[in-house]
């Protein structure tokens, strides 16, 4: 699974990235140099929506964790979505066929069970990073609207897969992601095809996983130190 990501470029160099039009309210309060998004964070998404007679291409505030649009409440832990199920399950298959976004990052964390030699002799959960290959990792996602007695939440999710061969020794999973030459067909809400949409998906660019500190395994920890490989 994608359970934490990094994303450090700011709303004005995601919308030249990405072509986009419009840049929503609050998303240059959530677009910038963030190195430990987690769970119920909110982050910056690229969404194409039908405005009139026009398809408006923004960068919005999604809180990451999807909240079904008939749940009773908003509490959800869909941070991922299988894409072996993605169009079946009922808690993603209309967002599939209708609500897909880009999902901008720097690279993202996975833990795995080890011994280290500062650890001693007990297995300890060490976080690695897996940055994309050039600098940007376009993540494949779907958001989705609920509505409760304060309004309307926005909410996404990220598609996982099996982790290709080098880097299942990290983890058996792992985001996908759009190449740039299907981002206009992803985002497209005009394409309602949910199993030909995830034929546009590949796995990540990624370079060779490195161990980053520990002091990631908290929430409220960030800046730039926490992608420093540590020392060999």
């Amino acid at each position: 699974m994608c359970g934490r990501y990094a994303a450090t470029a700011n709303p004005e160099e995601l919308a030249e990235e990405f072509d986009v039009e419009v840049l929503a309210d609050g998303v240059s309060e959530v677009a910038g140099a963030r190195f430990n998004i987690a769970p119920t964070d909110l982050v910056p998404a690229v969404v194409e929506r039908e405005r009139g007679d026009a398809v408006t291409r923004s960068l919005v505030p999604l809180r990451w964790g999807l909240v079904p649009s008939w749940a009773k409440a908003p509490t959800t832990t869909m941070i991922n979505a299988r894409v072996e199920t993605v169009t079946e399950k009922p808690a993603f298959r209309k967002a599939a066929a209708a609500r897909r976004c880009l999902l901008p990052a720097l690279g993202y964390y996975e833990w795995r069970s080890e011994v280290r030699p500062e650890s001693g002799p007990k297995a300890i959960k060490q976080p690695y990073f897996l940055a994309a290959r050039d600098g940007l990792l376009a993540m494949a996602g779907l958001y989705e609207f609920w509505r409760g007695p304060d309004g309307w939440l926005a909410s996404t999710t990220i598609i996982t897969t099996t982790a290709t061969d080098d880097l299942g020794w990290v983890h058996d999973r792992m985001p996908m992601s759009v190449p740039r030459e299907a981002w206009d067909d992803w985002l497209d809400p005009a394409l309602t095809d949910a199993a030909h949409a995830v034929t546009l998906l590949r796995p990540p660019a990624l370079a060779t996983p490195y161990p980053v500190s520990r002091a990631v395994s908290r929430v409220g920890n960030d800046g730039p130190q926490l992608i420093d490989p540590l020392p060999e």
